[in-house]
Parts: structure tokens; sequence; C-alpha cells
């Protein structure tokens, strides 16, 4: 008895304040880790809920990608001439709900990641800022006090973009119409730039679960652009590409990866760190299913809206 008295209670109360939530604008701030399936999670999340998507590292890849390609070298001492770079530069993050890819040992039965293209000064360069060089500099490009205030004001402005539709999703009176939410992912999404997120998420998993997912990911990119090659092309790779023998080992990535912890963690500027009110969910024995499933239904509470998922 007490417990379907609790559960009317709950009804009840969502349906006083569903009107107040549905009005607003709606955040999910996700935070976590290097490889902690932030990227994947906020877009299967998105496509879930009907939300906008802001892959916030891609921005600090585009950075990373700019400094190599100018040779800068005066990261973490100013990055004047970086800045600059970023501040004439535009970042466009084209989310396609329609278009889906495989992600090794990330997608299960029902659901799928949407793709994303990320364009810098419109090209495409999706593929280039996941290579393991940029890997191996974008936290100390993103260490780099100035360059987070110039890709500050990049993150907000495409939030602010993808906030600017509504989304029509069926609530407890019928279909209702939510003003658009949006969902980034990043490092300090809660922490710094959306800090009154409506929910703040802090994805976590092991070194080496991480390490084995970046693994994956290196060799489905490889695959994908080797899928795309001409049959008749030169089999030999290009003076800037690498071949399967030249990837990082799993346990050397599952380095790489704790020394980006501890660089995240101890920054300076904006740290890797649990936002206060964020649900931590560590997802190293998580399918990917669950961990969506279940920050969707947390989104959807928040809402005053149906769980769908409770069967997971």
């Amino acid at each position: 008895m007490q417990c379907l008295r609790a559960t009317l209670c709950r009804r009840a109360t969502r349906r006083l304040f569903a009107h107040k939530l549905l009005v607003r604008d709606f955040t999910i701030a996700i935070d976590g880790p290097a490889a902690s399936g932030k990227s994947s999670t906020a877009r299967a999340l998105a496509l879930e809920l009907g939300f906008g998507y802001i892959d916030s590292g891609s921005i600090y890849r585009c950075a990373t990608l700019l400094a190599l390609r100018h040779n800068i070298t005066d990261i973490g001492t100013g990055a004047t001439d970086l800045i600059e770079l970023i501040n004439k530069s535009s970042v466009d993050i084209k989310f396609q709900p329609s278009t889906t890819r495989s992600a090794p040992n990330l997608i299960t039965g029902r659901l799928s990641v949407p793709d994303v293209r990320i364009l810098l000064n419109g090209e495409d360069v999706s593929e280039e800022i996941r290579k393991p060089e940029v890997n191996r500099l974008v936290a100390k490009v993103a260490s780099d006090g100035g360059v987070r205030t110039a890709v500050l004001g990049i993150q907000r402005a495409l939030a602010k973009a993808a906030e600017t539709r509504s989304t029509d999703v069926e609530g407890k009176e019928g279909v209702v119409s939510v003003p658009g939410g949006v969902v980034m992912d990043g490092r300090d999404i809660g922490t710094t730039i959306f800090p009154n997120a409506e929910l703040k998420i802090y994805l976590d998993a092991s070194a080496m679960a991480r390490a084995i997912r970046r693994w994956d990911e290196m060799n489905s990119s490889l695959k994908q652009a080797r899928d795309k090659t001409p049959a008749d092309a030169d089999s030999a790779p290009a003076a800037n590409e690498r071949t399967p023998a030249e990837y990082p080992s799993v346990e050397d990535i599952a380095r790489e990866l704790e020394e980006r912890d501890y660089a995240d963690i101890n920054r300076q500027h904006s740290p890797l760190r649990i936002a206060k009110d964020a649900v931590v969910i560590d997802n190293t024995t998580m399918t990917f299913e669950q961990q969506v499933y279940n920050i969707a239904d947390l989104a959807r509470d928040r809402m005053g809206l149906e769980r769908k998922h409770d069967d997971l």
C-alpha cells in the first residue's frame, strides 16, 4: 500500500509540474574522462529525445588540428597565434539523425548512433580530428586558458542555435511540444559551460575498458576510410596515413588515457571534476542501450514525462 501511495504521489507531482517544466529549454550536460562513451551516448540520447547535439570535444580537436597544420608550438604559454586562428575559424557540427554508423562494442539490438560530421571552415575533418597525433596533443591545447575562453563562445553559440527548435513528444495529456533541448558532452559542461543544466551526467569507466573502445574506434575509422578508397587506387598508404601496425596497442592507449586523465583533472582552467548535482554512471559493464535509456528516462522524469525503459 505504501509503495502504491508513493507511486501515485510521484505521478501527481509530475502532472503538477509538467507544464512548468515543458515551457523551458532543457539542457543535458554529459561529462567524463576520455573514451568513456560520452559522444556516442550523447548522440544516441539526442536522437532518442529529439534534442539537438553539440560535440564539445570536437571543437578542441579542431583547435588542435589548427595548431598541427600551422606548426604552432606556444600552446600552454598563451597560444596567441592559435587563439587568433580559432577566432577567425568556423566550426559546424552536422547532426544527422537519419544516418547511423557502426561502433564496435557499443551498438546492440535496437539502438544505433547517429552520424555527426565536423566541419572546420567548411572542410569535413571528422576523421582527421580522431587521429593519434590529435589525441596526443588535444589535452595540452584544452589546458590553455585562452583557448578555453575562445572555445567557450563557440560552444554556447552552437548550443543556443540547437535550442531554437521544438520537438513534439508524448506526454501524460497527449502530444505536447517541448521547447528545443540540447545534449552537450565534454569535461566541464556541467561545471563551467552550463552549471545550471537541468540534468548533469558524469560517465565513467575503467581505463582498460576505455582503451578497448578507443582502439576499436581507430580501427573502425581506418576500415571505413579504406572502404571509400577506389578499387584502382594505389594500395600504398599516403605519407600522412598510418598502417594498422603503426596504431598504438590497447595497453599503450590505456597509458595515454591515464595520462590524459591526470592532465584533465589537474589542469588550472576548468579541470575535470564531478558536478555536485551530477548523476554518476559507471558504464564499464553496462550495455550501450542500458546507459542511453537510463539517462533518457532520467531526463523524462525531470520533464514530467512518462518513463519508457523501466524494463532494462
